[in-house]
C-alpha cells in the first residue's frame, strides 16, 4: 500500500520470518558459530534461550539452509502435544515407515531408529527442532527428548542433533531434570538488537527493499531502540506501522513523534 509512496520495490520489513532477509546481529553470529560446531561433533543437545521476538526460530532455519546435509530439518512446533501423540510426529516428520500404524513409544521409537539408519546410510545429518521447548512438560521430556538422546548416545547409526529452542524459562526447566542438563552440549542466550545494530538493520532494511536508508531520523530511530529494546519483531512491527501512518499523513520522513504515536497502539506499556 506505502511501498510506492516511499519509492521502495518490496515491504522492507515483513512480519513473517524471512531466512533471506535474516539480520546477523553479534548475538546471532556467536549463536550460528557455536551451534554449527556443537551439530558438527554431534557433542550433545543445544539449547537456545531468548525471548519471543528474538529470532531464535529464524536463526535455526537458516543454519538448516545454509548446510545441505543437516538434513531432514524437523521442527516440532506443537510442543503440548501429548507425549506419544509428540513422539509419533517426530517419527512420522524423520520419514519412518509404518509410524502411521503404531501405537505405542516402543514402536514409534523403533520406527524412529530404521528412519535415521536410513539418513545415515545417504550421508545425512537429521535434525531435530523443539520450537517454543519451555511448553515441554517434564513428561514429554523424559518420554519424548531423552529416549531420542538415547538412541543417539547409543547407535552411532542413529545419530540425531535435538535443538531446545525456547523462552529463557526454559533453562530452569532443564535444570530441574539432571538427566538432561548434564548432557546439554551448548546453551546459546539470544539477544535483541544493540542500538547500533538497530539503526544498521532498519537502513539496510529499506536500502534492500529499493529504498533509502534515511527515511527514519535519527531521533527516530534512537526512539525506535528505547520502545523496542532492540527486539527484532517489535521492531518490524513499529516500522512497518510507521511507514504506513507516514504515508497516510503523506510525511517526507519518520520522526520520533511517528514511533511514539505507533508505540502507544502496538506496545502502550513501552511508550
Amino acid at each position: 500500500m506505502y511501498e510506492s509512496y516511499w519509492k521502495l520495490t518490496s515491504k522492507p520489513f515483513p512480519l513473517r520470518n524471512e531466512t533471506a532477509r535474516f539480520y546477523r546481529s553479534k548475538s546471532h553470529h556467536a549463536a550460528l558459530l557455536r551451534l554449527k560446531y556443537s551439530i558438527d561433533h554431534l557433542s550433545g543437545p543445544n539449547v537456545i534461550l531468548g525471548m519471543s521476538g528474538t529470532g531464535k526460530s529464524s536463526m535455526v532455519r537458516l543454519l538448516a539452509e545454509q548446510d545441505e546435509s543437516l538434513r531432514p530439518f524437523v521442527q516440532i512446533v506443537f510442543p503440548t502435544l501429548e507425549s506419544n501423540e509428540l513422539l509419533r510426529l517426530v517419527a512420522q516428520e524423520l520419514g519412518g515407515g509404518s509410524c502411521a500404524g503404531s501405537s505405542g513409544a516402543d514402536e514409534l521409537l523403533r520406527d524412529i531408529q530404521k528412519a535415521l539408519h536410513r539418513h545415515a546410510e545417504a550421508g545425512c545429518q537429521p535434525i531435530v527442532c523443539f520450537d517454543d521447548a519451555h511448553l515441554l512438560s517434564d513428561e514429554a521430556i523424559q518420554s519424548v527428548v531423552l529416549p531420542l538422546l538415547n538412541l543417539s548416545e547409543a547407535d552411532a547409526q542413529s545419530r540425531v542433533a535435538i535443538l531446545l529452542v525456547g523462552q529463557p524459562v526454559l533453562g530452569s526447566q532443564i535444570r530441574r531434570i539432571g538427566s538432561l542438563a548434564e548432557r546439554v552440549a551448548v546453551t546459546t542466550a539470544i539477544q535483541g538488537f544493540t542500538s547500533a545494530e538497530t539503526t544498521d538493520y532498519v537502513k539496510s532494511s529499506l536500502l534492500a527493499a529499493g529504498g533509502s536508508g534515511e527515511l527514519f531520523t535519527p531521533a527516530a530511530l534512537d526512539r525506535l531502540f528505547e520502545v523496542t529494546a532492540g527486539n527484532p519483531r517489535r521492531i518490524n512491527r513499529l516500522c512497518e506501522m510507521s511507514l504506513l501512518v507516514g504515508y497516510a499523513e503523506q510525511l517526507s520522513l519518520i520522526t520520533e513523534q511517528q514511533i511514539d504515536s505507533v508505540a502507544s497502539e502496538l506496545m502502550p506499556a513501552a511508550a
